[in-house]
């Protein structure tokens, strides 16, 4: 039977000793991350708990105090999961309630909220500093990660068999090492990326924003509640932040630059033409940014990978740029592991950028829309949208369309055997419901399995349904084979899982499948009806597949969407 894993909720048989000891002749370690912002502890987190040997630079010896993102969702909170800190990082969150936009006079103009995705949690507004530092003090207790803040990355050269990285530590002095892979986390103005010599392509929005981080001392009305406030002329940014905190983000005028906004005194007084005031919170610092739309071509460099920001830049409008790159880490370091320890080719790493880029650019494009709403400064556009807004927000389903869900979190081209396609399994996120092991205690689904691979069998022995050759495969890679059973179903002398509520039965269903392989982020890299064998290292990408989006290309077209949906 199959029990829950306890500690880290991950199978025994994916924590081992480093792959590559320390002072090996040849590296002296599988991995190197440049840069450990969330991307990267993220990533150092699962090869960590892999047992891959991983040496991280970082050039800030503390952690940055500021906090930049304001929000998680149930996919990123389900990643928190798989390390076993979900709770712990939740005692510093509060849960979303909606995005509303308003006009200064109070008017409603749209409201989104937030829906039940299927993958066990809920939507959260955090505190970035008191989260990064619960999810760094998790990565600690691995020892095959070398921690290295205060280390300067300042050079690297390839060759057929690897990387050696050039650093300076924390007194200046110049050091060394060889690793096989470098995995680049090391932000928007990436080092990694300059080294390779990349460019991003895409564009910056000339208007400037000051963002502003706050502490409430006194309650002003609905200050919990994360409002757009649109106007044509200074729209403003204003979010709740967890423990207390808040954020308020406004756009500079024309003429207006970063240094006239050089002390706390011209900060409030930008603040009190809101209605906040000293009585009401305490400043805890300030800083201006320009919104970027730029991605690179290639996230690939021979040995080198670049992920998060170091490869993509979105606007903040719907909270995507940290999770977009937390995601990014997952989808690497799992892949990472394989090639690390001999277990695929290293050209599965090609599949990191055609597998999470879909689900960016469809992050990148809704971010888009959602400013529209906030910056339109067309007088008839601003009309037709305070006109229509609030007839069309309680439209049915608008919310699962507009905002990230089960449905979005998928891909066409990468890592699986066959073609993902609207009515196959392949390349989806699997859902995440309670389940009961057969010892009668009921678990959420990633707590039963814990982590790595698992192949699923609806009401079958997996066993029976696959090819020795089929079953070694996956078995090579560590996977586990599990059959899925209804509460009312006979005992069965194979690992077994109860799924008493029938949300694996009806999803299986769905996509007309009986058997499903999951990767270790959840997602089917195979199911019967398109082929069980383990794909080769590159996937499909032998294939191309067009992805179209469910979102405007701009506000005009979103105008035309509006009007097509009002209520008859």
């Amino acid at each position: 039977m199959i029990h829950p894993v306890p500690g880290q909720n991950r199978t025994p048989s994916m924590t081992q000793e480093p792959t590559t000891s320390p002072g090996s002749p040849d590296f002296d370690a599988d991995v190197a991350i440049v840069g450990y912002g969330p991307a990267g502890v993220t990533a150092a987190t699962y090869l960590g708990m892999q047992g891959v040997s991983v040496i991280v630079l970082e050039k800030d010896a503390d952690l940055y105090s500021r906090a930049r993102a304001v929000t998680v969702n149930d996919w990123t909170m389900r990643i928190f999961q798989d390390f076993g800190i979900d709770e712990i990082v939740k005692r510093d969150m509060d849960v979303a309630r909606a995005l509303t936009w308003k006009t200064y006079d109070g008017k409603v103009i749209f409201r989104l909220g937030f829906t039940d995705g299927g993958l066990g949690h809920a939507e959260y507004m955090i505190y970035q500093p008191d989260m990064e530092r619960e999810i760094r003090r998790n990565a600690e207790q691995f020892d095959s990660i070398d921690l290295r803040l205060g280390h300067t990355f300042t050079g690297m050269t390839q060759d057929a068999g690897g990387v050696t990285i050039t650093a300076q530590d924390t007194d200046g002095a110049d050091y060394r090492f060889r690793v096989r892979n470098v995995l680049g986390t090391d932000g928007g103005s990436s080092s990694v990326r300059k080294e390779l010599g990349f460019n991003m392509i895409g564009k910056t929005r000339p208007r400037r924003w000051l963002v502003i981080d706050g502490e409430i001392t006194k309650w002003w009305p609905e200050c919990n509640e994360l409002v757009f406030w649109s106007d044509p002329e200074r729209p403003v940014v204003d979010i709740p932040l967890a423990k207390g905190n808040h954020r308020w983000e406004i756009p500079l005028q024309e003429g207006e630059t970063d240094a006239d906004f050089d002390t706390e005194e011209k900060v409030w007084a930008r603040l009190k033409m809101l209605g906040i005031d000293e009585s009401n919170a305490r400043l805890k610092g300030w800083a201006f940014y320009s919104h970027h739309l730029r991605h690179l071509e290639a996230w690939r460099g021979r040995h080198v990978t670049l992920i998060g920001d170091a490869a993509h830049l979105m606007p903040p409008w719907a909270g995507q740029g940290m999770q977009s790159a937390i995601r990014d880490a997952q989808n690497a370091a799992w892949k990472y592991a394989l090639v690390a320890k001999g277990l695929v080719a290293e050209d599965i790493l090609d599949t990191i950028q055609s597998e999470r880029w879909q689900h960016v650019a469809l992050m990148t494009e809704m971010t888009k829309q959602l400013g529209f709403l906030i910056e339109a400064d067309d007088p008839k556009l601003i009309k037709l949208r305070n006109t229509l807004g609030p007839y069309v927000m309680h439209l049915p389903g608008l919310s699962k369309k507009m905002l990230p869900n089960t449905d979005t979190n998928r891909f066409e081209v990468g890592w699986v055997t066959g073609l993902p396609k609207k009515d196959n399994a392949l390349g989806r996120m699997i859902p995440q419901p309670e389940v009961y092991a057969t010892t009668g205690i009921i678990h959420r689904l990633d707590d039963l399995l814990g982590q790595g691979f698992f192949v699923l069998g609806l009401d079958t022995d997996p066993r029976e349904a696959m090819t020795p050759e089929q079953v070694s495969g996956w078995e090579r890679l560590g996977a586990r084979l599990i059959t899925v059973v209804a509460s009312a179903a006979a005992r069965s002398d194979a690992d077994t899982i109860v799924d008493h509520t029938g949300t694996l039965r009806r999803w299986m269903t769905k996509y007309g499948a009986k058997i499903i392989v999951l990767r270790p982020d959840r997602f089917v890299a195979a199911a019967d009806p398109t082929g069980l064998d383990v794909p080769p290292a590159r996937g499909n990408l032998e294939f191309t597949a067009k992805h179209t989006s469910v979102f405007p290309k701009n506000l005009r077209e979103f105008a035309r969407s509006l009007r097509a949906n009002l209520p008859v």
